[in-house]
């Protein structure tokens, strides 16, 4: 993996200047990753805000950070979200909240996710700790970037079982890192991922960045948009003011009915019009000229000689 180090010693003006044309260009080695060191100071948590801005992923891992520029990035339109009826189906019976519990959605995540063994997450607590920084960071140093949990929660019990930690950049949310309890309910990422999505759009989001291509993510609707389309778009809407809220009520914080925005539930939806009725004998004797007048206007339009010529 080739990775290209950003020097302690570069002051964030600088690394300002040279990073949108690292987007453009790409980085050095033809790879995805740039290293910094990570501590919890303002720095850091500068420098996250600054990279988000410029629309790098800000991962970490082996006590340093590690920023991600994807070749091709995921992404989905929020109000085109996919949502199929098993998923509606499963939405019963919880509920979706933002920026209520983070804490418990870092545990869940450290204790449920992992890349090749149990424990193996990239999310640590020195990383978790610049994430929080961030929000401390002066105007000017923040550029408006904003870290999320989002929870879904088992009403029955009010168990946190489902949760994903991300950030907003103007009118695009990207999605981080989750976890999802599916050995006490099937399903529970795609109803977690399907109730955000529909939440994004109802507060105005008008990308969801999802990272790297994964099916799960194409099975929502996502699809992969190369580099240059990325900063393209990254740039025009990181420009726009939104706000990622939690639902105000229990009715808008109901999952199930969050789901219903998907794009399939128009086409699932049963058919309200009424059936036509048949004509009575007496009212098909009545059609019968005007059915024959049709029969011969549409013969003599496919008749050759009657085709004008232009």
């Amino acid at each position: 993996m080739s990775l290209g180090r950003i020097p302690s010693s570069m002051g964030l003006d600088d690394l300002d200047v040279i990073l949108p044309s690292l987007v453009e260009k790409g980085l050095p080695g033809n790879g995805e990753y740039l290293v910094a060191e990570l501590d919890s100071g303002e720095h850091t948590a500068s420098l996250i805000a600054l990279l988000i801005w410029h629309g790098y992923f800000p991962m970490g891992g082996a006590g340093m950070l590690l920023p991600k520029l994807h070749k091709a990035r995921c992404v989905l339109s929020p109000g085109r979200i996919h949502i199929g009826r098993k998923v509606r189906r499963r939405a019963k019976g919880f509920r979706l909240t933002v920026d209520t519990a983070w804490s418990s959605v870092v545990e869940g995540i450290q204790q449920y996710t992992f890349t090749s063994m149990k424990g193996d997450c990239w999310l640590s607590d020195e990383l978790v700790s610049a994430y929080e920084a961030v929000a401390a960071l002066s105007p000017r140093r923040r550029r408006g970037i904003a870290f999320h949990s989002v929870e879904l929660w088992h009403i029955g019990t009010g168990e946190l079982v489902a949760g994903e930690i991300g950030y907003a950049c103007g009118a695009i949310y990207s999605s981080l890192t989750g976890f999802a309890m599916k050995d006490q309910f099937s399903g529970l990422g795609s109803v977690q991922l399907a109730a955000l999505g529909c939440w994004l759009d109802r507060s105005g989001f008008k990308l969801w960045d999802l990272g790297m291509e994964l099916a799960y993510k194409v099975e929502l609707g996502a699809h992969t948009i190369p580099r240059a389309e990325w900063a393209i778009r990254q740039r025009d809407l990181r420009q726009h003011d939104v706000t990622l809220s939690s639902p105000v009520d229990d009715i808008h914080s109901d999952a199930a009915f969050l789901v219903c925005c998907g794009d399939t539930a128009a086409e699932e939806a049963p058919s309200t019009l009424p059936k036509p009725s048949k004509p009575s004998k007496k009212e098909r004797k009545a059609l019968a000229p005007e059915k024959n007048a049709e029969k011969t206007s549409k013969d003599s339009m496919n008749d050759p000689s009657c085709q004008a010529t232009e």
